[in-house]
């Protein structure tokens, strides 16, 4: 009888060595699978981020072709950081939303936030409407974007 749990044991040993190693073994394609997954979501944000880029420029480019006004003083100011790339350079040159110490914040107005900063809103504008030709639909437009390849 001793000698048939001791066989028994025996099995069960060896039985418990090849579950531990294909435990590894899957453990070992869990971890490859989620540094895929990662690799793969952070191409996703990538190529939406590129595309969100891209739909700016069509609606800017169709507003302007509308011959609708692109920037209004009623815009918040993130509206108007998403219809132009350069347009943090703009708020920037004019103090606003540029540096640390002003408390402009991005669901502030333009109109707002030159009235409270003393800015004077025509000017600011003006300098706008200069980043996308002006409403009329001048030749002046976006900085241009690489065209979007989406591969995996």
């Amino acid at each position: 009888m001793a000698t048939i749990a001791l066989i028994i044991a025996a099995l069960a040993v060896v039985v418990a060595l090849f579950a531990l190693r294909r435990m590894g073994t899957l453990a070992g394609r869990i971890d490859q699978n989620a540094a895929s997954m990662a690799e793969l979501r952070s191409v996703l944000n990538d190529t939406n981020e590129k595309l969100n880029a891209q739909l700016n420029i069509m609606r800017l480019e169709q507003r302007r072709q509308a011959g609708e006004t692109i920037f209004t003083p009623k815009m918040t100011i993130a509206e108007a950081l998403q219809v132009h790339p350069r347009v943090g350079e703009v708020l920037a040159s004019f103090h606003l939303a540029g540096c640390s110490h002003c408390a402009v914040s991005d669901v502030d107005t333009i109109e707002g936030a030159c009235q409270t900063y003393g800015i004077d809103q025509a000017a600011l504008m003006n300098a706008l409407d200069e980043l996308t030709g002006g409403a009329s639909g001048g030749s002046a437009g976006p900085a241009q974007t690489p065209n979007v390849k989406v591969s995996f």
